[in-house]
């Protein structure tokens, strides 16, 4: 079986490296083609025929791969190595990479939504979400190097300064056609459960429904969200409004807005941005999980 490894070497603590992983690859029965994210031939091995893209990385590199990679008919394997994987675990993959490489052959397969934002910067692709507010103001903050758990911690106090100290701005968001208006402190149009550094911002939300979650905070639910951050559990619901929709459509004024780990600034004129998903989904292998 043909495999393309696509590799981040500086993703998480680097371990198992690139001959380790082509070494579990090609005892596995792969006959593996290796790509670094950091030779900047991404597109170039992308476009070459195989059977499988294997993906190992964090969230990041996941994401570049799903916006490049033009044949949806090809399979994808991800061997989550970032700080949050948040793509990984919303599709139920986890597990160490030799572990997961050696249950990839007949495991079941899921589709992975890709998502289309269209707005001042022409078209971009994206697989966690498209947000206005206090996640996008903390999503781009850069500290100092530490370990998996600090930086999730550290991401996680960023984005509760956030929601403590933004002001409620009004902002009217159309989901398939129907308005919703309020003063928010921050708007997310969802494609997964999980987002930023890793905030189960919806467990609802599905990678393959083909459909968007509109999720949403306004003033009222501020000390609530707040003490979500600080006291609820990963896996509880936090105290959030959303509502599911195909087509969404923020009418963007003011402050950042991100397209999963992109940060745009204030635009210099009011903007409706228009967020879809495409058609065609990856397939992606979840090893583990039954059929």
């Amino acid at each position: 079986m043909r495999a393309l490894l696509v590799h981040n070497p500086t993703a998480g603590s680097g371990r198992p490296t690139g001959e380790e992983l082509l070494a579990a690859l090609d005892a596995a029965g792969f006959s593996t083609v290796y790509c670094s994210t950091k030779n900047g031939d991404l597109e170039q091995a992308l476009a070459q025929p195989t059977d499988i893209v294997i993906v190992a990385g964090g969230d990041g590199t996941v994401a570049k791969v799903a916006r490049t990679l033009e044949d949806r008919k090809t399979l994808v394997a991800i061997l989550p190595r970032g700080t949050a994987n948040n793509i990984a675990r919303c599709l139920g993959i986890d597990g160490e990479a030799e572990e997961l490489i050696r249950t990839l052959r007949g495991a079941p397969v899921e589709r992975l939504d890709i998502g289309v934002a269209v707005g001042p910067w022409g078209t971009r692709h994206f697989v966690e979400s498209v947000g206005w507010g206090a996640l996008a103001k903390a999503v781009n903050r850069e500290g100092p190097k530490a370990g998996k758990r600090e930086r999730i911690e550290r991401g996680r106090a960023a984005f509760a300064k956030a929601i403590a100290k933004a002001a409620p701005r009004r902002f009217t968001v159309l989901a398939d056609g129907d308005e919703i208006e309020d003063d928010f402190i921050f708007v997310e149009a969802v494609n997964l459960g999980m987002t930023g550094p890793r905030i189960l911002i919806d467990p609802t939300a599905e990678p393959g429904d083909h459909r968007l979650d509109v999720v949403h905070l306004t003033a009222g639910g501020r000390e609530a969200m707040l003490d979500w951050l600080e006291n609820g559990a990963e896996h509880e619901a936090p105290p959030l409004k959303s509502r599911k929709a195909e087509k969404v459509t923020l009418a963007w004024h003011e402050g950042p807005l991100r397209i999963d780990d992109k940060v745009f600034a204030e635009p210099d004129l009011p903007s409706n941005i228009i967020i879809q998903l495409e058609p065609d989904s990856l397939r992606v292998c979840v090893p583990g999980k039954r059929h």
